[in-house]
């Protein structure tokens, strides 16, 4: 699919994003996975893992009380417990044929132990699909509950032995589909219509939780099904780093970065850091602005097949003292990167702590989508930049899937222009 050469949306005269091959192409990577880490199934409450195996959307309210699960079994088809009015949805989802179910109790709010009835029931049903498939001997993979324990101790109980479930999953979408790649397209342009209505509302007395509505809106004008709370640090707010927002007023001369992250296409993600300058910038800030930007290019410039994410981190201080620190403990997400799908933090993570705790190397892959973010601030000074884009890891190098412009400090506000 070449980059960029497709709208959004469906439409009769041109092929786009291919919907069934991605639910597919999902299923087939998740079992694969399954098969290679020799696990019998997998049941997972975590809401991308859902959609990742069903296309089920778990809405935000519903997350926290993990009424929705799913199980899979490595030479099955997933099955959805909790999906609304089931009939309704297996309706509106086909593709799930009989096999979306009503949820079973909700032991996530009303379970103290093991013992609690809607666990008992859910291993219940969980034993006998696994029966019926015949996989009730081998392991299962739990992901994505808070009530890991007593799952595992209730699935012991039954004579079922369960594994941590996350790192199967977690592999088994460390490399991404043509589709998912095209969503990942979408979901960073999005972003640079959430910078651009950002840019023109920069102007004095303007709040950051202002800046941060605005992005928001202009997300799910753009089709978003969710968003998480932008970043937005102004002025002495953005040094040293922070990833908040407060009411704090913009002032002329404030430099201002913002984070479009956890906005979501179709559950794809990006995170994309972008710095602004209310009003003229000074030389001192272009300089510091430079600073950032070359540390997140020369990151960037080592990305292709075959490298690993430690000759990424070479290309970065080499010391928390260049900005000011001691400890790595204190700096450690000012230089750093991680994959991004379904999730807004996918494998793999790239960041000197975890080359310092002696972690192996992660080779990358052509395929997998890494965010990579860098930080330049002087420790007591007035201003702080974050930069970060996104790219897909091809074999000789990367796509650049962020396109919002970079090569300089954008002043905002220029009345006097």
């Amino acid at each position: 699919m070449k980059p960029g050469a497709f709208g959004k949306y469906a439409v009769d005269y041109e092929h786009r994003v291919d919907y069934d091959r991605l639910r597919r192409e999902r299923v087939q990577k998740a079992k694969a996975q399954i098969n290679t880490d020799g696990l019998g199934a997998i049941l997972t409450w975590d809401e991308a893992n859902i959609r990742y195996l069903t296309s089920y959307y778990v809405t935000t309210p519903m997350r926290a009380s993990e009424l929705q699960f799913v199980f899979c079994a490595r030479n099955g088809e997933p099955y959805l417990f909790g999906g609304g009015t089931p009939s309704e949805t297996a309706r509106r989802m086909p593709w799930m044929g009989d096999r979306v179910l009503p949820p079973i109790g909700a032991p996530r709010l009303t379970a103290n132990d093991a013992n609690d009835h809607a666990i008992s029931m859910i291993v219940d049903v969980i034993a006998r699909l696994m029966a019926e498939y015949g996989v009730e001997k081998e392991p299962l993979g739990l992901d994505g509950t808070t009530l890991q324990m007593l799952f595992a101790d209730a699935f012991r109980k039954k004579g079922i032995n369960v594994v941590h479930g996350k790192p199967t999953m977690d592999q088994a979408r460390i490399i991404k589909t043509p589709d998912e790649i095209a969503l990942m397209r979408i979901t960073c342009a999005n972003s640079e219509t959430a910078f651009a209505a950002i840019a023109d509302a920069i102007r004095p007395g303007i709040r950051e939780c202002d800046l941060v509505g605005i992005g928001i809106k202009a997300l799910y004008q753009e089709g978003d099904d969710h968003t998480e709370d932008l970043v937005c640090c102004s002025g002495y707010n953005t040094n040293p780093y922070g990833w908040s927002f407060t009411d704090k007023p913009i002032r002329p001369g404030d430099l201002i970065y913002i984070d479009v992250d956890g906005a979501s296409y179709q559950g794809y993600k990006s995170c994309v850091y972008r710095t602004f300058c209310c009003g003229k910038a000074s030389q001192q800030q272009k300089d510091l602005y430079e600073e950032c930007r070359a540390m997140l290019y020369a990151g960037m410039g080592v990305v292709r097949a075959g490298a690993t994410d430690f000759d990424i981190v070479a290309q970065w201080p080499d010391s928390p003292t260049y900005w000011g620190y001691e400890s790595w403990n204190e700096v450690g997400p000012y230089a750093c990167g991680h994959g991004i799908g379904l999730t807004l933090h996918d494998r793999p993570f790239v960041s000197k702590l975890k080359e310092l705790a002696g972690y192996p190397a992660t080779k990358l892959e052509a395929g997998m989508v890494l965010a990579l973010e860098t930080y330049a601030g002087h420790k007591g000074g007035a201003d702080g930049v974050r930069l970060e884009d996104n790219v897909l890891v091809t074999e000789d190098g990367y796509e650049l899937l962020t396109r919002w412009p970079i090569d300089e400090l954008m002043e905002c506000w220029l009345p006097y222009r």
